[in-house]
């Protein structure tokens, strides 16, 4: 009986001290993956602007190493702009096969142009893959991306790949208008997708904004909330009139407030 107690009390106690290196051995483990994700972010971050920072200095190879280190920790925004780097050939040989192989990164990781851009692919170039293409535009415009609905109003209107729907074309036709692109003044046969990749005024102000520290994601030309948030944060902190509006105007009041 003693022997039992005696065996019964060291067993407990071997559970309890099994239990606490158990326990610490997690919260390290989360520790070290929380710290290993901040750091991911940070690195990301500094990669993919000083890869902007390089490309918009036409310095494309030192662009190109930096996107690929970005890309390394999954970032989409850096797998798009290899794509367009290997599809013009900008630093680097044109590479159409690797092109492809970084657009699909980019679409894996539901980067809204990407998404368009293979879709667009998929609806007119062989072997054509409809259902695919209209599920990749759907995915792009709950990003409220406004390419993609000026190319879901084109499919619905046309009946490119589905019954021709003139009620669901008209709900993306409002859609692409409120976002300030009116579809039934550009009757152009080509794809909205085929739009300028960089420059344009939404990326440009989402660079200002993050040059400022007000925006805090990556300048993908998206005019969503957090844009527009930015904007507010931004015209409330320099005591500009609150509008929020992705304009020109407002490009104008970001950048007489970089120096």
């Amino acid at each position: 009986m003693i022997f039992f107690r005696k065996t019964s009390k060291i067993l407990f106690v071997a559970i309890i001290l099994f239990t606490a290196v158990y326990a610490q051995a997690s919260m390290f483990d989360s520790v070290r993956s929380f710290y290993h994700k901040q750091l991911g972010a940070v690195q990301n971050s500094y990669h993919e602007q000083k890869g902007d920072y390089y490309y918009d200095k036409k310095q494309y190879l030192n662009a190109y190493e930096h996107y690929i280190s970005a890309s390394k920790n999954n970032n989409a925004y850096a797998y798009f702009q290899l794509f367009v780097m290997l599809r013009n050939g900008e630093g680097v040989g044109k590479d159409k096969h690797k092109a492809t192989q970084m657009l699909k990164e980019a679409v894996r990781l539901e980067y809204p142009m990407a998404e368009i851009i293979l879709a667009n692919r998929l609806l007119y170039q062989e072997p054509t893959d409809a259902k695919k293409a209209i599920s990749l535009l759907k995915s792009a415009a709950r990003k409220e991306y406004r390419y993609a609905y000026a190319d879901l109003y084109k499919v619905y209107w046309n009946g490119i790949g589905v019954k021709r729907d003139t009620a669901k074309a008209d709900q993306y036709y409002r859609l692409a208008k409120a976002n300030g692109l009116d579809l039934k003044q550009n009757s152009s046969k080509k794809s909205y997708s085929d739009a300028p990749l960089k420059g344009n005024l939404i990326v440009d102000i989402q660079r200002g904004l993050k040059k400022l520290g007000f925006y805090k994601s990556t300048a993908d030309g998206i005019p969503g909330p957090m844009t527009r948030k930015s904007i507010a944060n931004f015209q409330k902190f320099y005591g500009y009139p609150i509008d929020s509006k992705v304009s020109s105007q407002t490009l104008k009041q970001i950048n007489s407030e970089i120096k």
